[in-house]
């Protein structure tokens, strides 16, 4: 049964919307009994962060740094102090909730009123609305519903079912202004315009459906006094969320990468708890084809130690704080000891405002999750997902990805064929992942970018050519086997002959076996210092000091520095990245990563 018609069938929902504030498991304030006992070290955190945010003014968004994005390309100039603001206020909420203090209902409140008085909610990079009228001032009467609105929206719709009563004691009229805004700039554009994209009615559903649909679910469940306003947003919300379930692999696969896997499968499986709770059971979606599968991503793609295999625009090393509560409380629901022992991992980390309020508060009262013991990561030995086309093998020392795919996926790279190879978890060659999003990350000069480019990718260049854009460009005739992966290339280049590679991981090495016709290039990218090399080999030092050898049959290597010049790259992989280039003569190629001797 499709989620869809899971949720019609559910009697009674009409009554249980209505009862929604007492059904989330998520008290206000008032409950000393549920707030007044939280875990010791996760208190300590938040109220520690409040208290840093309170010996700060706090962040502007100015219209100069709105308009940035539109003069010099730049995002971060507003979208950097409008997150520190949603994140400082979600910090005082908790921090309210945590404690009851007044200080910090204040505090709450005054982030509250700011995020109300700003006059759009919507990232310059989405405001489509300005755009077409050619200026940059975003306009009150025309909101556009984006991530931004939508995240501005949770943050209100939490922070008045957990500070309701105590707000109409001290602020009388804030939460009237709130439901107010969030009327005009959310519910209203969400119920009376069909026309967003990531609705998903093209068939294009990517992270922004169960992202925004999430949050529109919290203010029409928390925010919307109409009851059938609700019930409309709600059954809207559910046939959006059960699009975008629709539209996802039946191997659980995300082709977005795991960094946009907490933004995609994790928002919806939030969404779908949050209704399970509110319907007492009733609505029961987990038996939904795939997402048992998509629960067990994250422990396909984990490397160790904080590295992830990653592919689009993902981070090899994304913060490690996500809501891992979500993932541990998905687990409890299907049953699988081992999604519980890939959350339970993670058991120590601190509850993140950063990661949402909402999540937050849900995380902070979820007495299961904090019951948890602590559990080892567990790393399956192969993986092989055919939808998203996604192989990983690990041994006891090393770690062989290697996908193949088309170069039209969500957040794409040019990157078929390519692979990543990493030493007692950490990656040797390496995607380099997501730079810094600017004006060029999601324009038609994306492939500008060189990190995008699948010449900075471990995949050569044929006859000249790099890979190009397109759907049309893409892996064909793929064999798997419980230790490799073999695939053909040509297709994924402008009128290439033959192209066949064979990655194995096999006796502690990875081997890169390429066959050919025409002429080749191989490129391999580089984390680390290479402190030796040979004609036909280099040792690495790693990003965690082991040493990596890399030795290959045919053609002559020479190592090309880069500077990494986009501060989120730098802070994963250091202020240089190297690229081997390797002009082959011949019709074959054999490359081999072991485990070397310090030199």
């Amino acid at each position: 049964m499709r989620l869809k018609e899971r949720w019609a069938a559910v009697e009674g929902r009409e009554q249980a919307i209505k009862a929604a504030r007492g059904r989330v498991s998520v008290p206000d304030l008032t409950r000393r009994d549920v707030w007044g006992r939280r875990d010791p070290d996760a208190v300590r955190a938040i109220l520690a962060e409040a208290e840093a945010d309170r010996a700060q003014p706090w962040p502007r968004t100015l219209l100069s740094d709105y308009a940035r994005y539109w003069r010099d390309g730049v995002r971060t100039a507003y979208e950097g102090p409008a997150g520190e603001l949603r994140r400082r206020t979600s910090t005082a909420v908790l921090a309210a909730a945590l404690t009851a203090d007044q200080a910090y209902v204040d505090e709450a409140a005054d982030g509250l009123m700011l995020l109300c008085e700003q006059t759009t909610w919507c990232w310059a990079a989405h405001e489509s609305f300005v755009t077409a009228r050619g200026e940059v001032a975003g306009d009150p009467d025309e909101p556009y519903l984006d991530l931004g609105a939508a995240e501005t929206a949770e943050i209100l719709a939490w922070a008045d079912l957990v500070l309701g009563p105590v707000f109409d004691e001290r602020v009388p009229g804030l939460r009237r202004r709130m439901r107010r805004e969030v009327s005009q700039r959310v519910i209203q554009p969400f119920r009376t315009d069909r026309r967003w994209h990531w609705l998903g009615l093209d068939g294009h559903l990517h992270n922004w459906n169960p992202w925004i649909h999430g949050h529109v679910l919290a203010a029409a469940l928390f925010l919307e006094d109409d009851p059938q306003v609700q019930l409309e947003v709600t059954d809207l919300v559910v046939d959006g969320l059960s699009r975008y379930l629709d539209a996802l692999p039946d191997d659980g696969g995300c082709d977005e990468g795991y960094a946009y896997w907490w933004n995609g499968p994790a928002r919806l499986a939030l969404a779908l708890d949050v209704l399970d709770r509110v319907t007492a059971g009733a609505f029961a979606p987990w038996s939904c084809t795939p997402l048992a599968e998509l629960a067990r991503y994250p422990q396909r793609v984990a490397l160790g130690d904080g590295w992830y295999v990653n592919v689009a625009d993902g981070s090899a090393r994304p913060d490690a704080n996500q809501p891992w509560h979500v993932l541990h409380r998905w687990g409890r629901s299907h049953h699988d000891p081992e999604v519980m022992a890939q959350a339970a991992a993670h058991r120590d980390l601190p509850i993140a405002p950063a990661a949402g309020l909402g999540r937050a508060a849900l995380g902070l009262t979820d007495d299961a999750w904090w019951d948890a013991a602590k559990a080892d990561l567990p790393l399956p030995k192969s993986t092989w997902l055919p939808d998203v086309q996604l192989f990983v093998a690990r041994d006891d020392q090393l770690a062989l990805a290697i996908k193949g795919g088309h170069n039209d996926e969500n957040h794409n790279h040019n990157d078929v064929g390519s692979f990543i190879a990493a030493l007692d978890s950490t990656p040797v060659l390496i995607d380099l992942g997501q730079p810094t999003y600017t004006a060029l990350s999601f324009s038609d000069r994306r492939y500008t970018q060189w990190v995008v480019q699948s010449a900075w990718h471990n995949v050569p260049m044929i006859n000249g050519h790099e890979q190009q854009h397109g759907p049309q460009y893409k892996a064909t005739d793929l064999v798997v086997q419980d230790n490799s992966l073999a695939l053909e290339l040509s297709q994924a280049y402008p009128d290439a002959p033959r192209y066949r590679r064979v990655a194995t991981l096999e006796d502690n090495a990875i081997t890169i076996a390429d066959e050919w016709e025409g002429a080749a290039t191989q490129h391999f990218i580089i984390a680390g210092t290479p402190t030796s090399q040979g004609p036909h080999e280099v040792v690495v030092e790693t990003l965690a000091g082991a040493h990596a050898h890399l030795s290959w049959d045919a053609g002559i290597g020479r190592l090309e520095e880069r500077t990494v010049d986009d501060a989120l790259l730098e802070g994963v992989w250091g202020p240089t990245v190297h690229r081997l280039v390797i002009q082959c003569t011949g019709n074959s190629f054999r490359l081999t990563v072991r485990r070397g001797e310090r030199p």
